[in-house]
């Protein structure tokens, strides 16, 4: 395979110096060897500047800092031009050869065509993984094995880089999480952890800007005739779970019913990496947003947490009994509008999963604490990823959970299912009592118009008899 280019841009960018801003045609251009090349600026840059500056630069480069990729670039084609080194060839992976010779030294190698999404499947990727010498992308839902490779040298050092630019992560770490400048998020499972030679740098993107009903609607997240009745259902203030695996879009989700908040209301957001875009969604909303990568951390400032003057409380990816108990406490003293996401396949087991581990670390019977849950979060919201194409994400199922008073159960019902066989959904007209109760408290006007499209939803796209029955879980009978 072919995986060599030339620099047409760049070759014209040559013609020109600059000094005087003449125009003189240069028909003496040197062609050169791209891995002597790289060589010859290393060596060039490391004898001018001082090693210890040269290293934070290079770390600011690597995540993403604009000031110091310019820097590196600049440097680069003043070189080129100095050496008059304008045929030269390239690896095509590259959009032009200054670009080409900054990544191999002190960018992202031959992951810089995904992270720069140079074409329009790269753009929609959202994952790329390093595995040993090997390089990977997501594209059209599924791991592509890319010509290029990367050495062990390289890889460790985009590894240092990578490491040392977060103070909250040890260099030791054998699994340690980064966030780039600009928001992607970096997994990275060490030799330790690994089979020799395997070490894995994970990178993940969040290719989506618009958080909108609109545009999940066109990517088919979400039923098409459904946009009125998902607007009316984001503005009624109900205490929200979304659930589902690793991938299945749960924060993108949870950005998108958050665009549609009340902007005068005080939130509270904690995260355990800053991904939800707040300035994007909430521009103008008087939002408190914690940043608690730890459950150590979390534990120390729960207490503070609580006594919160905020109108909801948003546990963005829950992950441990801390972050369960807040959730639950928040939702449990009587606020609306609480919302969380959780990593959990089975949606009708959340209350179950959700109790066990808030059991496990503050005590407490299990079967209590699930119906606490069951009354404080009456819906979940579960997303899945189709097998055939990961960038493919649906909305599963929309479930609602009652507890009954007389026979203490607690009772599921499926207002809404997606239908694989047909890529479509189906809608069933029934809704709890409390949630009927806490709608028309909230808003009427858009709980009559929420349960009128849910009506002709229902009508139009009927779930069958048999899939629209109560369900009983488990741990409830």
């Amino acid at each position: 395979m072919n995986i060599w280019g030339n620099d047409d841009e760049l070759s014209l960018k040559e013609l020109i110096i600059d000094l005087n801003n003449d125009l003189i045609e240069n028909t003496n251009s040197i062609t050169k060897d791209f891995s002597i090349i790289c060589e010859e600026i290393k060596n060039h840059l490391y004898n001018t500047e001082i090693i210890a500056e040269e290293l934070q630069r290079q770390k600011r480069a690597i995540i993403g800092h604009q000031e110091e990729v310019k820097y590196y670039i600049n440097i680069i084609e003043r070189y080129l031009k100095d050496k008059n080194y304008v045929n030269c060839s390239y690896p095509k992976y590259y959009k032009n050869l200054s670009s080409a010779i900054y990544h191999e030294l002190w960018g992202l190698a031959g992951i810089a065509e995904w992270y720069e999404g140079r074409t329009c499947e790269l753009k929609n990727s959202y994952s790329a993984h390093i595995i040993g010498e090997n390089i990977f992308f997501l594209i059209d839902g599924k791991m592509k094995k890319m010509p290029q490779k990367i050495s062990r040298e390289r890889k460790a050092q985009l590894k240092r880089a990578l490491l040392s630019n977060d103070y909250r992560v040890r260099l030791d770490n054998d699994v340690p999480d980064i966030e780039m400048i600009t928001g992607e998020r970096i997994k990275i499972f060490a030799e330790n952890v690994t089979r020799k030679g395997e070490e894995t740098i994970i990178f993940r993107k969040f290719p989506i800007t618009d958080y909108s009903f609109e545009k999940q609607i066109k990517l088919h997240s979400y039923p098409e005739e459904s946009l009125e009745f998902f607007k009316c259902f984001a503005k009624l203030g109900y205490n929200i779970v979304f659930t589902g695996g690793v991938g299945t879009s749960k924060t993108t989700q949870l950005a998108t019913w958050l665009s549609y908040e009340d902007a005068s209301l005080c939130g509270l957001i904690i995260e355990t990496r800053p991904e939800l875009p707040i300035k994007n969604i909430l521009p103008d909303s008087p939002i408190i947003s914690l940043v608690v990568n730890s459950e150590e951390k979390l534990k120390r400032i729960r207490p503070s947490i609580m006594r919160s003057d905020a109108d909801y409380v948003v546990m963005a990816e829950a992950r441990d009994a801390y972050a369960y108990d807040i959730a639950l406490k928040s939702a449990n003293i009587g606020s609306r509008r609480c919302k969380m996401t959780a990593h959990i396949n089975s949606p009708v087991d959340f209350p179950h999963e959700f109790a066990s581990e808030i059991s496990r670390v503050f005590g407490g019977d299990i079967d209590d604490l699930a119906i606490r849950i069951a009354k404080s979060y009456e819906i979940n919201i579960h997303f899945i990823t189709l097998s055939q194409d990961k960038n493919k994400k649906r909305l599963e199922g929309i479930y609602l959970f009652n507890y009954e008073e007389e026979n203490h159960k607690i009772e599921i019902y499926k207002l809404c299912s997606y239908v694989y066989s047909s890529d479509s959904w189906v809608f069933n007209n029934k809704i709890t009592h409390n949630m009927m109760k806490m709608g028309k408290y909230q808003n009427q006007q858009i709980f009559s118009q929420f349960m009128v499209e849910l009506e002709n939803l229902s009508i139009k796209f009927p779930m069958g008899d048999e899939e629209s029955k109560i369900i009983i879980p488990f741990y409830s009978r």
